[in-house]
């Protein structure tokens, strides 16, 4: 069809038609933009950091030594396990996966990649059988811990640590370390099942059948600089500039103690899950007003937060997978991007009310997903302050799918919880759903936040979710929590306490 003749049919329709229309017809070019594969770059050497990588990048240079962006994954393994082959599959994933062995430097002004050729990697064993039983598992936690807290040079290790911990004869551990400029949940699935494919070839004497990646971290890096340019960039800036304009810049939570300068983010978990019968009432609600579980979750944690605040603007981050081209489904990396998610709860709305405008905000934020909150932070001129994150201060996240990322040939395995002691917010909200439960934690910054805290935030979001899918239609000031509104601190007028050095063994 010609463009003459296209225009000619848009002018005799409505202007609500024409611009639902338009509004189709723009997303069609950006998925065909988004379609076009992904080149291998046509130079060697160093390459520019992905956005995400760069704050990544600065604020390790922020924080030399901190553990704060470690990433670890623990699993328990029931049967027999040969070392070497695990070692053998460990080492191919890193060969198969430039980002895992690829180090950080300045050059010139600005921070570079560069893909290590002279590398080695070792699995670590670790004997414990000269632990009685009743000190084995404590001696295997308070290592998973330490271990896990020790820091990554980026200027010259490998991004990937593991370690195999021999509890008995058919009982082992395994932990993953990893550092977050390389890897984020959602490569769990790529490398834990290569893992799996790699040490079920090797313990059964044959090479396993894997494709190769399609590109290569460096690859999506110089791709994304491109690509996020011109008219496209505009579009996204333009989105999240009207999205965010005039959002508060602190959520003013009850906190119990100081805020540091820096923000030390030494944190806590609180472990949380809700009766079977909630957790069904909560996916049910969700389908009868078309939101996903994740949207009905982070709108009751958003009224929790409104409740406790006192603040009817609710900004909460959450992360998004941002793999939106097919080359990206398959590689392990950090692609994730963070959304700045404005909740409006002004007028006493109802749980279903609220509902909408959430699901409203999510399905706008997936459109322009691409956008790195990191540039979100830069192009909007928003202020820094070391004792606090900017745009928001609480993060939410909400997973479903398979529990368990490794399954190994001839063990049983599952997932040993590793808390490393961090927060990299004030607080957090990490959940897991399935059909009949919905299970996870609160992470809280302690300078902040007492366990007592966190444990009335538990009462208060597993009596709020009971009430609001039992009646979804009351008002969200009628909500009746446990402890009650507690009065909120204007947390920008507290004085901060400069940080010292923090005992990193916390």
């Amino acid at each position: 069809m010609a463009v003459t003749d296209l225009n000619a049919r848009l002018d005799t329709l409505s202007p609500e038609k024409r611009a639902l229309v338009e509004r189709s017809l723009k997303r069609r070019l950006e998925a065909a933009r988004n379609s076009a594969p992904i080149p291998r770059r046509t130079e060697s050497g160093p390459a520019p950091l992905s956005f995400s990588q760069q704050r990544m990048w600065f604020l390790d240079q922020w924080e030399p030594g901190s553990f704060t962006h470690n990433g670890a994954r623990a699993f328990r393994l029931t049967g027999p396990i040969d070392a070497g082959a695990l070692e053998r599959a460990l080492v191919r994933i890193v060969q198969r996966h430039e980002v895992l062995r690829t180090v950080y430097a300045l050059q010139g002004r600005e921070p570079r990649q560069q893909v290590l050729d002279d590398w080695e990697l070792r699995l670590e064993v670790v004997d414990l059988r000269e632990f009685a039983d009743a000190e084995r598992d404590d001696e295997l936690g308070r290592l998973l811990r330490a271990l896990s807290r020790e820091p990554f040079d980026l200027r010259s290790d490998l991004m990937v640590r593991p370690t195999l911990f021999q509890l008995g004869a058919n009982d082992h551990a395994l932990l993953v370390r990893l550092h977050h400029i390389a890897f984020d949940a959602f490569s769990d699935k790529n490398f834990f099942g290569e893992l799996d494919a790699l040490y079920s070839g090797f313990t059964e004497g044959r090479e396993a059948t894997l494709e190769e990646p399609p590109i290569q971290y460096a690859d999506y890096a110089v791709w994304q600089r491109e690509h996020l340019s011109g008219p496209h960039l505009a579009r996204l800036v333009e989105y999240w500039r009207n999205e965010l304009s005039g959002a508060p810049p602190l959520l003013l939570l009850p906190i119990d103690g100081s805020r540091y300068s820096p923000q030390r983010h030494e944190g806590r978990h609180h472990e949380i899950s809700l009766p079977a019968e909630t957790a069904r009432a909560v996916v049910e609600f969700g389908r009868s007003v078309g939101a996903t579980p994740y949207m009905t979750l982070l709108a009751a944690f958003a009224v929790l937060l409104y409740r406790v605040s006192g603040q009817d603007e609710v900004v909460l981050g959450s992360p998004i997978a941002n793999r939106t081209t097919t080359e990206l489904s398959t590689l392990v990396g950090f692609f994730c991007n963070t959304m700045a998610l404005r909740t409006r709860l002004g007028g006493n709305p109802s749980f279903r009310e609220v509902c909408s405008r959430v699901k409203k905000t999510a399905l706008g934020a997936y459109e322009h997903q691409e956008l790195p909150f990191e540039r979100v932070v830069e192009l909007l001129n928003v202020p820094r302050d070391p004792a606090y994150n900017p745009i928001f201060q609480v993060n939410f996240r909400a997973q479903d799918g398979p529990r368990l990322p490794l399954r190994l040939s001839g063990a049983e395995t599952s997932v040993i919880p590793v808390d490393i002691g961090f927060s990299r917010f004030d607080l957090a909200l990490e959940l897991h759903v399935e059909q009949d439960r919905i299970s996870g934690y609160f992470e809280f910054d302690r300078d902040l936040f007492d366990a007592d805290t966190a444990d009335r935030f538990a009462d208060d979001l597993e009596a709020l979710l009971e009430q609001v899918v039992a009646d979804p239609d009351t008002p969200v000031l009628a909500i009746r929590l446990p402890h009650g509104r507690r009065r909120a601190v204007d947390a920008s007028r507290i004085p901060t306490r400069k940080a010292q050095t923090v005992d990193q063994a916390g």
